[in-house]
């Protein structure tokens, strides 16, 4: 597993997992791989390393979250209110380099990222209590106890889009969606065009990922410690 920043000393691991992608019950070549952590001063941080270097698009993802330990704001409610929360990101892909953080706020979201060289700044103001996810199987997890409604995200990456080269320095954007969250287990989200289902276990972790496609994403490896 990569990582943005590499676990320190002080870190407790509390779990750790793996998904395989598939479609038709085939391999793609993509995993995901993610750690959770114990930080400092009640603080716990999830990293994610989505790797589809195997895959067809060869596109390479991590993703470093912080968020506090008693699940607000950055735990599996989704709930992005009270302290600053903050994501850093990386991808790697079809001639792209991009790395970025999101803070997260009570009403406010800002995007710093840079793509190729060239660093751009977007902020949204939203209404507390707004949603958020970043663009994986483990990231769609943490809209388990979203009700609806208002949500941020990142755009996600696709190959038609980075074949358009006046979109290309665009990727990674924030969206302001609205997203229906319905069930439990397993939990259907819809947002724009979108469509998943997300399969959670005892502690609230996604172990399987059904795409409006057929993509799937099944749980290989899960591990608390």
């Amino acid at each position: 597993m990569r990582f943005i920043v590499h676990e320190q000393a002080y870190e407790q691991p509390i779990a750790a997992g793996r998904l395989r992608y598939e479609r038709d019950g085939r391999a793609t070549g993509a995993v995901e791989s993610w750690r959770l952590t114990q930080a400092v001063a009640g603080y716990e941080v999830l990293r994610v390393d989505l790797d589809a270097r195997a895959a067809e698009s060869g596109h390479s993802y991590l993703y470093h979250l912080v968020r506090r330990a008693d699940g607000e704001p950055e735990a599996a409610s989704g709930r992005a209110v009270g302290t600053a929360a903050r994501l850093s990101y990386r991808f790697w892909g079809d001639d792209l380099m991009v790395e970025g953080t999101l803070l997260l706020e009570d009403t406010a979201v800002t995007n710093t990222r840079t793509v190729n060289g060239q660093t751009s700044t977007e902020d949204v103001e939203l209404e507390p209590g707004y949603g958020f996810w970043f663009p994986s199987s483990i990231g769609l997890g943490l809209l388990a106890g979203f009700a609806g409604g208002t949500a941020v995200t990142l755009e996600s990456v696709s190959s038609e889009q980075l074949a358009v080269s006046s979109e290309r320095l665009s990727v990674f954007g924030l969206q302001v969606v609205e997203v229906v969250v319905m069930g439990e287990r397993p939990l259907t989200i819809h947002w724009l065009e979108n469509e998943r289902r997300i399969w959670l276990d005892e502690h609230g972790w996604v172990v399987k990922m059904r795409r409006g496609d057929g993509l799937t994403a099944v749980e290989t490896r899960a591990i608390w410690y």
